[in-house]
């Protein structure tokens, strides 16, 4: 029996048109109006055709308004029928429609093209804000509702727990928080305070007034990495997005470089949210673009690649200085690369947060050319030598062919020698591996349990193959959990000067460890000195995956003095390392979760980010988009924290 192909779903509204009959009125009693816009329908008919020729969506479901001429008093009313004009009704009238027929597994894309503003909330805002941000419909002025942002949460979240994928745009301004002055952008002009009006709370009433990520502060921002939902916003939630005219035709501006991305790049494998963001984020100017939740995920897809983000570095003095160093695990003689022309150098000065290398004069022109940015190439772990002790039933054709594969993938010391030939697990500056052969032509890989964080094999693993794939899959395995061991040791080269937070992590509605697959818990950091601290939380997972997990972005999160920050996040047991049930029940899974507390200036740590160890020969780097990591770190009190959180999960 053939399994059925998930669905896709698409509502696309777009709000040109804003009519008026004088209904709202602003706290003087003075009546309210939108001014019209002039991109947004075009903006819903370019998605919808790039929906209908690039995806094969037949039958996206559209709500637009457009100016339509009338005569006499009357307001001004939409050209379209009235049953698809983008009216509070009729936007929830096609989430209930798509609720109702979607399954687990199907796709609903939602986009957003209009008017946003922030309104004053109905019986008390859900979150404890004094503005509640809201996406502005049609009939708006006309006494009807718009579709708050706790509301659209509300809608999203019915999907989700079906296991509907959910991806939604919103090209309005404050969408960051969700929301376009003027002619060019899209903002009320000269708007204080709307009083509500009864049909505001018939459209609340029976909802829940409750933070449907229930964060308070993360839900300005939709949510941290929820599961199967990915929200673009034209801007952040304190800016305004831009209207853009190409030729004689007018639109958002964030729409129009999230299509032209889109249609340049219909089957790269690198299409993934956080790529198309940075790419937006390089075409418009004044706004912010931002994306939340699954950013890795590919466009309109289930699939997570991994893509390392290029450094950005400068040229000074003939010399190419990097932003990244010790407390990254950069090691003098690292190699990067221009992945554009294969060109590689290694780095000869490391300080603590950057590094530099003195290049050829050919190197640097390419550099200069391709505005220096550059990949991590081959790590050299210093002094700690690789010693990988093999199963002589493997052969010295496999350790001669091993050796090879593994010193172009690492740039330090490496011993590849026959088990029981020589032992250096005692050795300080020694991490041994070892290669066991299994089955038919399989290996398994073994670790200490200080880096594997059990005893036995290296789980979700397949290698096996003649001697040559053997060989490259386990090189590619083998650098990987070195650079995980690496990255691991970090905390042991941090500031030794006491602290200057407090953080906990509490899980819900539990206390006994190890923890279930899928438990939550509450992260929550107070800064307890005077000085103002960045801070970014990293999870390094069973699957030797490094992630940042919070902010969702490049960027450290802003801690001031006395300041307390928190968000909710889920651990959940990677399916590769779930496989036979039978088999798996009752073993333990570690994640630590890495609290990294800098001072006085924000560091970007994506390039400590790794895939799984069953993709570790698939990583693909990022060729183009996005302003990389430019971070420059000037101040002499600079100071560095790791602390780590070890969470143990059961397999049920």
């Amino acid at each position: 029996m053939s399994s059925v192909p998930p669905k896709r779903f698409a509502l696309l509204v777009g709000v040109d048109l804003y009519s008026n009959d004088g209904s709202r009125k602003d706290k003087d009693g003075n009546p309210v109006s939108l001014n019209n816009l002039n991109g947004c329908v075009k903006d819903v008919q370019a998605i919808r055709s790039f929906l209908r020729k690039e995806l094969q969506l037949n039958e996206p479901s559209v709500l637009t308004s457009s100016p339509a001429t009338l005569a006499g008093n009357e307001p001004a009313r939409p050209a379209e029928p009235l049953d698809r004009w983008p009216t509070f009704a009729n936007i929830k009238s096609r989430f209930d429609a798509v609720y109702n027929e979607a399954k687990a597994g199907d796709f609903f894309y939602f986009h957003f093209s209009g008017h946003g503003t922030e309104l004053l909330p109905i019986n008390g805002p859900p979150s404890g804000s004094p503005r509640e941000p809201s996406l502005l419909t049609a009939d708006f002025c006309c006494g009807k509702p718009a579709v708050r942002g706790w509301q659209l949460n509300r809608w999203l979240k019915r999907l989700r727990d079906k296991q509907v994928h959910v991806v939604v745009t919103l090209d309005s301004c404050h969408s960051g928080g969700a929301w376009r002055d003027g002619d060019h952008v899209r903002t009320p002009i000269g708007w204080t305070t709307v009083l509500n009006l009864p049909a505001d709370k018939e459209a609340a009433d029976g909802a829940e007034f409750r933070s449907v990520f229930r964060d308070g502060e993360l839900e300005k921002c939709w949510s941290i990495n929820p599961d199967r939902l990915t929200v673009m916003t034209a801007c952040e939630s304190h800016e305004k997005a831009s209207d853009r005219t190409v030729g004689d035709q007018a639109g958002g501006a964030f729409t129009h470089a999230l299509l032209d991305y889109l249609k340049q790049k219909p089957a790269a494998s690198s299409r993934t949210y956080r790529v198309i963001r940075d790419h937006v984020a390089n075409q418009v100017s004044g706004q912010n673009p931002r994306v939340f939740g699954r950013d890795r995920l590919l466009f309109l897809g289930t699939e997570e690649p991994f893509s390392a983000t290029p450094l950005v570095g400068r040229i000074e003095e003939e010399k190419v200085h990097l932003p990244i160093g010790r407390i990254h695990g950069v090691q003098q003689g690292s190699e990067f690369t221009c992945l554009s022309t294969g060109d590689v150098f290694a780095v000869n000065v490391v300080n603590e947060f950057r590094c530099r290398a003195t290049v050829s004069s050919e190197i640097m022109e390419v550099l200069r050319k391709h505005e220096c940015q550059v990949f991590p190439f081959r790590w050299h772990f210093g002094e700690e030598k690789l010693q990988v002790l093999v199963d002589p039933r493997l052969g010295s054709a496999f350790s001669t062919t091993l050796r090879g594969y593994l010193k172009d993938r690492i740039a330090s010391g490496i011993e590849v020698v026959q088990q029981g030939v020589s032992d250096n697990s005692n050795n300080r500056n020694c991490t041994v591996l070892r290669l066991k052969h299994w089955g038919h032509n399989g290996i398994n890989i073994f670790g200490p349990a200080s880096l594997i964080g059990y005893e036995g094999p290296v789980r979700g693993l397949d290698v096996y193959g003649n001697n040559i794939k053997l060989a490259d899959v386990s090189a590619a395995a083998l650098a990987h959990l070195a650079r995980f061991k690496q990255i691991l040791d970090l905390r042991n080269q941090t500031c030794e000067e006491t602290a200057p937070f407090k953080f906990t992590i509490e899980p819900e509605n539990a206390t006994a460890t190890p923890f279930q697959d899928g438990q939550r818990f509450k992260f929550t950091l107070r800064n307890t000195g005077e000085a103002k601290l960045y801070f970014t939380v990293v999870i390094l997972g069973p699957g030797f995956h490094v992630q940042q997990l919070y902010p969702n972005r490049d960027s450290s999160e802003t801690l001031h003095a006395n300041e307390v920050r928190s968000f909710n996040f889920r651990i959940t047991i990677p399916g590769k390392l779930k496989g036979d049930q039978s088999a798996d029940n009752g073993l333990t899974h570690r994640d630590i979760i890495r609290t990294i507390v800098t001072r006085n200036d924000p560091v970007s740590w994506r390039s400590l980010e790794l895939p799984d160890i069953w993709n570790a020969a698939q990583i693909e780097h990022r060729r183009s988009g996005g302003p990389g990591r430019n971070a420059t770190l000037e101040q002499n009190d600079f100071a560095c924290w790791m602390e780590d959180e070890k969470i143990l999960t059961r397999s049920m």
